[in-house]
């Protein structure tokens, strides 16, 4: 579970959430196409406990009084800086229809339990905080219990129950049917595939419980969509679902071949997927009126039973309506950002090059910036594949002293200024120093630009011998030429490669660059087909699943690149793949530790052991620091912070819907 935004302009692109937005209610679903001023409308009344719209609708009888549509115990939202109005529409951009993880992130963040905001989860169980549920974690995180706000209603005024989690764990996320290939192992006991145990204790109040402790479970719940498992924040309208389930619905197949679809699993993803299907409720701040595919933007409109309130018992959101057009092209967005078209982003246009252009036409734009330090901690990170099928090659990329001798090779500061508009620092595949694993020893090893040592390296590989022209000849006699497969969802690894191919025929090797399209890119590294890839590189995460830290650690087969039959191994618990080294399966054992640890303490302990494993083995080169994010946002717009912490899922832990014109 680890997010890596890349560097490119058409960066964020891929992947897909499939819970993500608000659904459509009573009385508001329109059409829209068309730009929006997004000037707020001033209530009447300034102490008003509810938006104007929605005070016309109770009055006319076509709404419950809000008291009837809120629960008991509201949760309160104390504004940034200063209440808001109630009014306007924020303004954004898609680019393209599968740039939805924005959807999520802004309108439509609320799990179970949430992120504190102005943190990003790697701080321990303080970082978490209740959200739709309160929470109590027993047994030493072998227990979880969730108790849902009394009288918490989804968007269509159905009431939001214990049978809601039940559902949610029970037939979505683990029902076999809905996961061929296997269940995620955020919701098995221990290194089984044995399911946890979830029970419904009363109306409002579900647990879960492990067999072993789940130190990761509220963390995953907080930062992560679970695109692929059907179930945002664990927790679903069972109401509106079990209709298309083939265990509360006989003929729910029947009911998919009317549509023309294979089965009744593939008509519940359909109707699952919040951002092409607007009937499903949700308990968003603003619910979709016009989904992805019916017009030039995503709309979605605040949803009357949303259960949030600020410290004068205001219900929010202040805004009235979310609008996000899809664009074809990230220099679309950019244009509309400096013309002042766009209320707030935080996607796509923000890469390190277009900063100056963005900054310098802001007095123009009407806009301000503010700062999201980077997730990810390098720009590009090589990575030899050390459990390729060819036995010479796998010999020779296993030599440390190698992989050394290339690194010391690179310019790294000639690339930084021509690739990255100067931005960043030399960097090897290590925690960014914002991160509790810093380690400035690991970032810097072998960094420098050093032509003597990186031929005493390569000599020391056993790379001693050359052709007349300088050429050094590979364990097959012949010169040694590397091929680098990269994702052409990074142009800007391209470029770099064309400089690393200077400055290591420099010393005599090789380098072909292969750039792919990004699923025949997964498909070879699943395969163990590439010599070796470039990437981004993550961020460490102490409290992570299996798949997390994989450029530190060969845990997940579709990402450690540099070992992908390792990760394999790892992966089947020891039936496929290959086993690895001795230090390596330590590390595999350190790490498993610290994914199950629920003391952060002792689990952060675990962590320095992975990370000390990982930069005396140096799986990987990297090029340099990932410069800080960034994002905009209207000067007419206030309670958006000046700086966000980078966690998965933000601008979601900010709380837009406290955002106000």
């Amino acid at each position: 579970m680890t997010y890596q935004p890349p560097m490119t302009r058409r960066n964020l692109l891929r992947g897909g959430g499939m819970l993500l937005l608000a659904a459509s209610a009573s009385g508001c679903s329109f059409f829209e196409t068309s730009p929006d001023t997004g000037k707020a409308v001033q209530a009447a009344d300034a102490s008003a406990k509810e938006a104007p719209a929605l005070a016309e609708l109770v009055k006319s009888g076509k709404l419950p009084p809000l008291a009837e549509r809120l629960p008991k115990n509201p949760l309160v939202v104390t504004p940034l800086k200063e209440p808001g109005t109630y009014g306007g529409t924020w303004n954004s951009a898609m680019v393209g229809e599968d740039d939805i993880d924005w959807l999520y992130y802004t309108c439509a963040y609320e799990p179970l339990v949430r992120l504190k905001p102005g943190t990003n989860g790697q701080k321990g169980p303080d970082d978490i905080i209740p959200n739709a549920a309160e929470f109590e974690v027993k047994d030493g995180g072998r227990e979880y219990v969730f108790r849902l706000r009394e009288g918490l209603k989804w968007s269509d005024g159905q009431p939001c129950t214990a049978d809601d989690i039940v559902f949610a764990f029970e037939d979505v996320m683990t029902y076999h049917d809905l996961h061929t290939t296997g269940i995620y192992d955020l919701f098995l006991n221990g290194n089984t595939t044995e399911k946890a145990k979830i029970e419904k204790v009363d109306e409002r109040t579900a647990r879960l419980v492990y067999t072993e402790p789940k130190a990761g479970l509220l963390f995953q719940i907080a930062v992560s969509t679970f695109e692929r498992g059907g179930a945002s924040g664990l927790l679903l309208p069972k109401h509106y679902l079990k209709q298309f389930h083939k265990k509360y619905n006989p003929d729910a197949d029947k009911l998919a071949k009317e549509q023309q679809l294979e089965d009744w699993t593939q008509l519940f993803m359909n109707k699952n997927d919040v951002p092409h299907n607007p009937d499903i409720p949700t308990l968003h701040p603003w619910k979709i009126t016009t989904a992805i595919g019916n017009g030039t933007a995503v709309v979605a409109e605040r949803n009357p039973y949303y259960w949030k309130v600020d410290q004068d018992g205001r219900q929010l959101p202040y805004i009235d309506r979310f609008r996000s057009e899809v664009l074809g092209d990230v220099e679309v967005e950019l244009l509309k950002i400096m013309n002042g078209e766009i209320t707030m982003q935080l996607r796509n246009f923000n890469t390190p090059e277009n900063k100056p252009l963005v900054a310098q036409n802001a007095t123009k734009g009407k806009y301000r910036l503010f700062d999201v330090p980077s997730r990810l901690s390098n720009t590009m990170i090589i990575q030899f594949n050390q459990t390729i099928e060819d036995d010479d090659l796998r010999e020779l990329f296993r030599k440390k002293d190698f992989r050394i001798g290339l690194s010391y090779a690179i310019n790294r500061k000639e690339i930084i200024d021509g690739v990255y508009a100067g931005q960043g620092e030399p960097w090897q595949a290590a925690p960014s120093k914002s991160n509790a694993l810093y380690d400035a020893d690991f970032a810097k090893q072998h960094t420098e630009y050093d032509v003597a040592k990186a031929n005493e390296y390569l000599d020391k590989a056993g790379l001693t011998k050359k052709d007349s022209s300088g050429k050094r000849l590979g364990p097959d006699g012949k010169p040694l030429i590397i091929t680098i497969m990269s994702s052409t969802d990074f142009p800007h690894h391209v470029q770099s490669l064309e400089f690393v191919k200077k400055h290591w025929e420099a010393v005599g090797v090789g380098l072909r660059v292969d750039p792919v399209a990004a699923t025949l890119y997964t498909e070879r590294s699943m395969g163990n087909n590439p010599q070796a890839s470039t990437y981004t590189c993550s961020d460490f995460d102490i409290i992570t699943g299996t798949g997390g830290d994989h450029y530190y650690v060969p845990s997940n087969s579709g990402s450690a690149r540099y070992a992908i039959r390792w990760a394999l191994w790892y992966g089947s618990k020891g039936k496929q793949g290959e086993e690895p080294p001795a230090v390596v399966r330590e590390q595999l054992d350190v790490f498993t530790k610290m994914r199950n640890e629920p003391d952060f303490t002792k689990a952060l302990e675990y962590a320095k052991e992975v990370t000390r494993i990982a930069k005396e083995q140096f799986y990987a080169i990297g090029i340099s620091s990932y410069p800080n994010e960034y994002g905009i946002v209207s000067n007419a717009v206030k309670n958006v912070p000046d700086s966000m912490a980078n966690a998965q899922v933000t601008p979601g832990p900010t709380m837009p819907e406290q955002y106000s014109f």
